[in-house]
């Protein structure tokens, strides 16, 4: 199985879009959140959240917190109904989630260490352990993420309700990898603009929407 989609029913424009060198997609400045954005990825997440500018990851964040309803707890995490590969443990206790950035959330909102496991689109294990101490354990040591947003974004009307329109955009395309290769090849064939970067540098914009 291959981490890389179809692209065969993408149209000219969204075709057009992946043709931005891989360079300019992976995120190496640090930190993370200060690093400029493709154009494509800046302008979709500035119609997202209906932002005069915005050119950083950090940027997205900020304006996400203005927008939304209060301040983020585990309920208002993507929780899964069902088993998911999305899935973090506290203690005694497990939860599934529809993303698995949402476990990397988790570990900022209760003071025991975490573990979290995920796969990437083709199927690869991923895990991640988290104490509260800020310490992180990542198997593989290569792994990756990527952070994205939807081709065609909703608008929110004045009322919100902006989460979930946000994870509507953004959650399909948050996902990890075993390694940058594997991350590149996922984002040749997706109809979305997004970046890639290492999983220890995609932690604290978890952090920066949770706090």
């Amino acid at each position: 199985m291959s981490d890389r989609a179809c692209d065969c029913c993408e149209s000219a424009s969204e075709q057009a879009n992946k043709r931005t060198d891989s360079h300019d997609r992976w995120l190496s400045e640090r930190p993370v959140t200060n690093a400029r954005l493709p154009p494509d990825m800046a302008r979709r997440m500035k119609q997202l959240l209906d932002a005069e500018s915005l050119e950083t990851l950090g940027d997205f964040v900020r304006k996400l917190r203005d927008a939304a309803s209060g301040t983020i707890t585990i309920d208002d995490l993507c929780h899964a109904s069902t088993e998911t590969p999305h899935r973090a443990t506290v203690g005694s206790e497990t939860y599934h989630f529809l993303c698995f950035y949402d476990g990397v959330a988790l570990t900022y909102l209760v003071d025991k260490p975490v573990t979290i496991q995920t796969e990437s689109p083709a199927g690869k294990r991923i895990e991640m352990r988290a104490t509260p101490d800020g310490s992180i354990e990542i198997t593989p040591a290569d792994a990756v993420m990527s952070f994205g947003v939807a081709a065609d974004v909703e608008i929110p009307g004045p009322a919100g309700p902006i989460e979930e329109v946000v994870y509507k955009a953004v959650c399909p395309y948050v996902k990890a990898f075993p390694s940058r290769e594997t991350y590149e090849s996922w984002a040749a064939g997706v109809g979305a603009a997004t970046v890639g970067m290492v999983l220890p540098d995609g932690v604290p914009i978890a952090a920066a929407l949770v706090d």
